[in-house]
């Protein structure tokens, strides 16, 4: 079992309260609105935490460089994938969902 699992083994024994602090906590490390494909559309309806939440529901959908491999929720989590703004979560990514 990766970091990874690890991490989703323990986020699935949380309340509901304990996982949306944890969602909380690693939006605010999230350095999305520094990438090179986060657009204003995605600004404007403050959507971050794409490797946890999902992809860009309409606001990104062309791919223009990635640095989710430098965002410190990489490491937190354990993540192996990028682009999850529009390729989807890391649970998805992996064939996990």
């Amino acid at each position: 079992m990766d970091k990874f699992e690890e991490m989703m083994k323990k986020m699935s024994k949380m309340t509901e309260k304990e996982r949306m602090k944890a969602i909380e906590e690693s939006k605010a490390l999230c350095i999305c609105p520094d990438c090179p494909t986060y657009n204003e559309c995605a600004q404007a309806k403050n959507e971050l935490f794409y490797c946890g939440l999902g992809k860009s529901p309409t606001c990104i959908i062309k791919e223009q460089g990635c640095i989710c491999p430098a965002c410190p929720v990489t490491e937190k989590m354990g993540l192996t994938n990028q682009f999850f703004c529009t390729r989807g979560t890391e649970k998805e990514q992996r064939g996990m969902e």
